[in-house]
């Protein structure tokens, strides 16, 4: 149908192509929130102790906090 139409064909694929990366990289993302999960529960299990989502929300939020920033001149 949309192949008649290169740039609408090439819109699809591009927004595929995004789907794909944003799934993996979530996937990719719940299987490293795994190990803070069990580091953060075996620190801190008697005081609180967290699940999978919220060990992920702490993967994303000290990604932001603590990732390399832009570029740097020297």
């Amino acid at each position: 149908m949309f192949d008649d139409v290169p740039f609408l064909s090439r819109i699809i694929d591009l927004g595929y192509t995004m789907l794909l990366v944003i799934l993996i990289s979530a996937i990719i993302g719940l299987i490293l929130a795994f190990p803070v999960q069990w580091l953060w529960n075996f620190t801190f299990g008697e005081i609180y102790s967290i699940n999978v989502w919220q060990a992920w929300a702490l993967n994303v939020l000290s990604g932001i906090l603590l990732g390399k920033g832009g570029t740097t001149k020297k």
